[in-house]
């Protein structure tokens, strides 16, 4: 798509619902729709390129994990980053999926699985370092920045 709300655009135009599969490998790689003709394999590579480039990428699903929270917040060395709020889905959406919920029949399921088969490679390879459940990352340590003062002079 070359038009964003009437407007022509040099730059094309990412239609989720045009381009729903393996979008983690699209949206990570920037390379987006299959219409655009670039090999699956190519945006793998490029998304994996930028996501390596981080130093932190946090996986919201492992937030559920209490030690994976820990390791976290003394990463920054702030305390409470759940009891905030967690990044799940609003109260709303939980109250219209116990309402109506979705129920994915096997074939359909199959079907998901092999059309976004380069997302699942994708993510197993980037989380499966967190897979032990012992997360060794970095503890904050102040005296390894310059802390700005609130002082003027």
């Amino acid at each position: 798509k070359y038009e964003d709300n009437g407007r022509k655009s040099r730059a094309p135009v990412f239609m989720l619902g045009e381009c729903a599969v393996n979008c983690y490998s699209q949206w990570f790689s920037g390379l987006s729709c299959p219409e655009w003709g670039i090999p699956v394999d190519q945006q793998y590579q490029v998304a994996k390129e930028k996501l390596l480039k981080y130093n932190l990428v946090v996986v919201i699903e492992k937030l559920r994990d209490p030690k994976y929270v820990q390791a976290v917040e003394d990463i920054f060395g702030v305390p409470g980053i759940t009891e905030r709020g967690q990044p799940f889905c609003e109260r709303p959406s939980h109250k219209a999926n116990q309402k109506h919920p979705l129920i994915v029949h096997n074939n359909t399921r199959e079907k998901l699985t092999r059309l976004n088969q380069v997302d699942i490679k994708f993510y197993h390879e980037m989380t499966s370092c967190l897979d032990s459940g012992r997360y060794n990352f970095p503890k904050w340590d102040p005296s390894r920045f310059e802390l700005n003062s609130t002082d003027m002079w």
